[in-house]
């Protein structure tokens, strides 16, 4: 009589020699064979999994590190930026820059927004939301303008929302002169935050306003208009 061990070595063979279907995938033996295989390869170095959790605890740790250390960390993930070919990664190290207040993670930042990867652009807008500086508007409007991604420039446009400078309002105008009406909402939104007026989602009434600072009573949403927006 085969004992279990003996099962487990016959049906790991058995699926390694299909090349482990989807039916071998489920099974407790595929299980013990991936974990098996990812402790190998932590050995070699670690997985992916283990570097995602190594970058939460450096966020939730930051507010708590001296500038000197902010900056050190900081200067290692820059690197790791420009380096690392995982863009799930490269993400995440985004988001750990900007929780560093440095100017090593400002610097690192300014790259992100040029990253390859849309997920990774999309990351540095959320950071720069969060920095609350004159140069997050500017960088943030260029993207807006310039970027050849939609979902990106609509973060762009989420995270503008979050200052109340002059220079917002007509960065948001270069997202309503668009022909996406996906990205022309996110920036009425936007400017419902920024200007406190709501216009309702006339985009014609709010590119008037932005060119002139004025909206002529013709242009203003009745309240029947307004609700069927929302029906």
């Amino acid at each position: 009589m085969w004992n279990s061990v003996s099962k487990i070595v016959i049906a790991l063979g058995f699926c390694l020699t299909i090349g482990f279907s989807w039916g071998c995938m489920g099974t407790p033996v595929y299980r013990m064979w991936h974990r098996s295989q990812w402790m190998e390869d932590e050995q070699v170095q670690p997985s992916l999994h283990a570097r995602l959790e190594e970058l939460d605890s450096l966020r939730s740790r930051a507010q708590r590190m001296s500038d000197a250390e902010q900056s050190q960390v900081a200067a290692n993930l820059a690197r790791q930026l420009a380096d690392d070919p995982t863009p799930l990664y490269r993400a995440h190290v985004v988001r750990t820059l900007g929780e560093l207040p440095v100017p090593a993670a400002t610097q690192a930042l300014r790259t992100a927004v040029e990253d390859r990867e849309p997920r990774v652009r999309i990351e540095a807008c959320a950071a720069w939301g969060r920095h609350g500086t004159e140069e997050a508007v500017t960088v943030l409007a260029e993207v807006l303008r310039k970027d050849s991604d939609r979902d990106v420039r609509i973060a762009a446009a989420r995270e503008l929302e979050n200052f109340r400078t002059p220079e917002v309002i007509p960065a948001l105008g270069v997202a309503l002169d668009d022909s996406d009406p996906a990205l022309q909402h996110r920036a009425i939104r936007s400017l419902k935050v920024v200007t406190g007026k709501d216009f309702g989602n006339s985009v014609p009434a709010w590119q008037q306003f932005v060119r002139t600072g004025e909206i002529q009573a013709s242009e203003v949403p009745s309240l029947a208009e307004r609700l069927r927006e929302w029906f």
